[in-house]
């Protein structure tokens, strides 16, 4: 079998030739070890008198914002083939530079949704962002925002629609790209107003809440249909719904708020012919059943450090869901030995793997994830991966 028959074999809850391997490699410090490449220090660029508007200008420019990240994708599309996975995710963002008093460097990527996200650098000149705060923390402000930032919206479906296509085309040859379409309607609803002000205002102000969901699952919606125009079968989409202890809002009230907007997530990728997995962080064991109820083919991270076991959650779920995830990112493939490595691999083949349906990877993605032990990791799920599964 080849990457993508692998792929879409386990999607359709039957056994390969071998369990799939999948890579969520994103992060510009770890793409660029794997390749040798050396990075450009933007964020020290920007602390130059005379060159930090015109790295401002540069970044802030959609041309070049859309090549140098999709040059980072790329690259990592490339790397993640040349260690033997079989799939690697890909997700668009649109950020824009803008000075901020309130940052540590002075400067944040304000994203069209209305978040900022703080800019950083490692000690390579790697640029890392992480979410900072919200720009609409009020009913007014929200309101003009999205007012004034309609154009942008735009821009960036087109840009996402281009970015997967291009995506697919130039590597899907090679390896099996699983097209993200993020954030999802509830990080798009609490992000840009804040979750202590969201969170009020759902009790407070509750048409105006009906009336942001609705906005952000429209627009979610969008992004889908413009992800899908890159060909894929497989469609990923998410919310991080979970924190270490549990669901960040009680189930009822994610159903009451969210489960419409999910099912019409589902509904539009299986109407389309795809398979449509979600994504989220956290412990989710108490919406594991509702992701069912809302059609929902898949689920990727499944976080260990958040208690989420999964031979737990294959019980929980039968084979009515794909799991796809669940290896350490906090130490396992930072610092983990080559045994470790090989004892998490081995484990998670044999509490999920039986039957198909598991796509092994881990849990998420961050700067200090180590090329090698991704290649320990492969090389772990070919020696233990084959089917049938033994032990």
């Amino acid at each position: 079998m080849n990457f993508k028959e692998r792929v879409l074999t386990a999607m359709n809850h039957e056994e390969a030739d071998r369990v799939p391997v999948m890579g969520l490699i994103m992060d510009p410090a770890t793409v660029n070890k794997m390749l040798g490449k050396k990075p450009v220090d933007f964020v020290g660029l920007l602390q130059k008198p005379v060159l930090g508007n015109q790295i401002k200008n540069l970044l802030s420019s959609n041309r070049f914002w859309n090549n140098m990240y999709y040059g980072n994708f790329s690259a990592a599309m490339q790397a993640a083939a040349s260690l033997g996975f079989d799939a690697n995710w890909a997700v668009y963002a649109l950020m824009k530079l803008t000075r901020d008093p309130q940052a540590s460097v002075g400067w944040s990527w304000y994203d069209p949704y209305g978040r900022v996200w703080e800019l950083a650098a490692d000690t390579e000149g790697n640029i890392n962002v992480n979410y900072s705060r919200a720009l609409c923390d009020t009913e007014e402000k929200w309101e003009k925002w999205v007012e004034e930032k309609a154009p942008l919206f735009e821009t960036m479906l087109r840009n996402t629609a281009a970015f997967h296509r291009k995506l697919v085309k130039d590597h899907g040859g090679r390896i099996y790209p699983m097209c993200y379409a993020a954030p999802g309607p509830f990080e798009n609803s609490w992000q840009p107003i804040g979750f202590v002000n969201f969170t009020r205002l759902i009790y407070q102000k509750p048409d105006f809440v009906k009336k942001v969901i609705a906005f952000q699952t429209d627009l979610c919606l969008r992004n889908l249909e413009a992800v899908m125009k890159s060909g894929v079968e497989v469609v990923l989409g998410g919310d991080d719904l979970g924190q270490k202890t549990g669901p960040l809002l009680r189930p009822e009230l994610v159903e009451k708020l969210y489960g419409e907007s999910y099912r019409r997530m589902a509904d539009l990728v299986h109407q389309r012919g795809r398979k449509f997995v979600f994504h989220s962080c956290g412990n989710i064991y108490a919406l594991l059943d509702k992701f069912v109820e809302w059609g929902f083919d898949g689920i990727i991270t499944m976080e260990p450090t958040a208690g989420m076991d999964l031979g737990r959650v294959r019980a929980q779920v039968g084979h009515k869901l794909v799991l796809i995830g669940n290896l350490d990112v906090s130490y396992l493939v930072v610092k983990g030995t080559r045994q470790e490595i090989e004892d998490a691999v081995r484990k998670a083949i044999g509490d999920a793997a039986r039957g198909g349906g598991y796509i092994l990877s881990t849990s998420h993605s961050h700067p200090l994830v180590d090329p090698v032990r991704l290649q320990w990791m492969v090389e772990a799920a070919h020696k233990y991966g084959r089917y049938p599964i033994g032990g």
